[in-house]
């Protein structure tokens, strides 16, 4: 429950009154959605989406028109809006160009407010997207609620280009003309300029990083969310210390499709020989750390090989190549024809799993899927690795980014096999009751029942 639950009168906006119909018209707001995407897009949207569809209820994805060369729009997707700076598409800066995106933008929100009529707003990533989307969902007077499972709220709303060009302190001779002649509250009423309503400039949030970078956890009362709720309690985390008012924030973990990854948990007997990484190839994976240990591991008599699978950035593939060439490692690059139905065999073809990423990770999809598939998990503990993984427990542990100690996982893996099939048939048993994908679709509906109730009561 919330700490409390603003009162927007949101009754008297013209939009449906229904405290919990059998049918919520929900539309979604994300950046992208499949199939157009940019091989980085989280599948939990369209996921979500889709079930709850099933569920009665009646979603529409207002979201990027990245893919295509102009919008297109049916009945349940408006591909319309433009995203800046973000997967190859041109950061718009300047002041012109940046009015421009914000009025088209906005125009397409309000739009499709206006037709669909929704009871509720869900927004998911705002990752390159207008982050005045706030105050104009806020102004809207609609319930809405927030599904945070990146760091667009923690990291990049202070470098909005638009609202940083409005908020922050010093001085600026358009600006002001700007303020003088009216023009900037004309502008508020079709392109928000304001995180809220009397405040011209907004230091804590657009000041100087030296300022910002002290802010205690929790101190932004400029920017409010009612109703939100985080894929892990560590990015929840990041975001309070950032400085947002997060705290009543729930956090609902994504969940999986445990019954295509299930497989039989291997024998106490069965030796730990093929270690599989799934994950992007990029700095920050830490594939790299993975060959290290690798090689530290083979050199202290450990007898394993390393199954690769992911795509990525060419320079960061040809440098993995390159090293497991020069060390002469036993390491295969694997790919699937598609990896929804595909993976799920790779996985039960393995002994283990490497969890290797060296950033904030938010959450991790990965381990969840092989401790379905009866795979015992080496992982680090950063990120939202930190809410899955407990050492000795469910999985084997290690500082990310340190070879040496990651090596020696590998070879207490391999020496224990008691140790290591209690950890499987632990985490199996974890991610069946705890991350089963209906279960989470259930919190997820609840929770949007729950703030449309709040709402009418307010």
């Amino acid at each position: 429950m919330p700490l409390a639950v603003a009162k927007f009168g949101w009754q008297a906006a013209g939009y449906p009154v229904c405290s919990l119909p059998d049918t919520v018209k929900i539309l979604v707001l994300t950046n992208l959605y499949p199939p157009h995407h940019a091989g980085t897009y989280d599948l939990r949207c369209p996921e979500v989406v889709e079930a709850l569809r099933l569920r009665g209820h009646e979603p529409r994805i207002l979201t990027s028109h990245h893919g295509l060369n102009t919008e297109q729009r049916d009945s349940e997707i408006e591909r319309r809006l433009i995203l800046n700076g973000v997967f190859g598409h041109p950061a718009a800066t300047g002041f012109r160009a940046m009015l421009a995106l914000e009025q088209h933008n906005h125009g397409a929100l309000r739009e499709a407010l206006a037709e669909f009529q929704p009871n509720l707003v869900h927004v998911w990533s705002l990752h390159g997207l207008s982050k005045s989307f706030l105050t104009a969902l806020r102004n809207a007077q609609l319930p809405t609620v927030f599904d945070v499972a990146d760091h667009w709220l923690a990291r990049e709303l202070r470098e909005d280009p638009w609202l940083r060009w409005w908020n922050r302190p010093g001085t600026n001779l358009l600006r002001g003309s700007l303020e003088l002649s009216g023009q900037r509250k004309r502008f508020d009423a079709t392109t928000p300029t304001r995180v809220m309503q009397g405040l011209d400039r907004v230091p804590e949030l657009f000041g100087p990083a030296s300022l910002v970078d002290r802010l205690p956890p929790g101190s932004v009362s400029a920017c409010r969310f009612d109703r939100l709720y985080f894929c892990s309690e560590a990015l929840k985390a990041v975001t309070e210390q950032a400085g947002f008012q997060v705290g009543h924030a729930e956090v609902i973990h994504p969940g999986i499709s445990t019954q295509s990854f299930f497989g039989e948990v291997k024998p106490i007997g069965h030796p730990v020989k093929k270690l599989l990484v799934v994950t992007r190839l990029a700095e920050g994976s830490g594939v790299m750390t993975a060959l290290q240990a690798l090689r530290q591991a083979r050199d202290h008599g450990v007898k394993v090989t390393l199954s690769i699978y992911g795509r990525g950035e060419s320079d960061y593939v040809s440098q993995v190549r390159s090293f497991v060439v020069q060390h002469q490692l036993p390491v295969e690059f694997l790919t699937v024809s598609d990896q929804n139905r595909d993976l799920a065999a790779v996985y039960r073809q393995h002994d283990a799993l490497l969890y290797t990423p060296e950033w904030e990770e938010p959450f991790a999809l990965t381990p969840l899927e092989a401790m379905a598939s009866g795979l015992p998990v080496i992982g680090a503990k950063i990120g939202g690795g930190r809410d899955l993984l407990r050492h000795g427990e469910n999985a084997l542990t290690y500082t990310s980014g340190d070879a040496l100690e990651l090596a020696s996982r590998i070879q207490e893996l391999q020496l224990q096999p008691a140790l290591r099939r209690q950890m499987a048939e632990t985490a199996q048993a974890e991610v069946s009751s705890n991350y089963h994908e209906s279960g989470v679709i259930d919190r997820i509906e609840s929770y949007l029942n729950l703030s449309l109730e709040l709402w009418g009561q307010t």
